[in-house]
């Protein structure tokens, strides 16, 4: 699946909300421990400087929260490549 940030516009792959999470915390330029640390900084900082209440009780939530706000856009198309190779590793 495709996650894009839109007012950044940064996309990256993952095969779970979890791993995308994973990887805002790691590009954040503070220092997070885990994913449920991260999302409730997250969440605290777009309350505070943009006014957007997102809910970070679990990335389900959180996630569906940035899309709800129009922050995050998700992708679940394939890839003509990802079909192709598929295709492959049927026969």
């Amino acid at each position: 699946m495709k996650y894009t940030l839109i007012k950044r516009n940064k996309s990256f792959r993952a095969n779970s909300h979890f791993l995308f999470i994973k990887w805002m915390r790691q590009t954040d330029l503070q220092y997070w421990e885990n994913n449920q640390d991260f999302m409730e900084g997250y969440a605290y900082r777009k309350l505070m400087f943009e006014k957007i209440e997102i809910r970070a009780e679990n990335e389900n939530v959180f996630i569906e929260d940035l899309q709800k706000n129009k922050l995050l856009k998700l992708d679940c198309s394939k890839r003509f490549l990802d079909l192709f190779f598929y295709k492959i590793g049927k026969k």
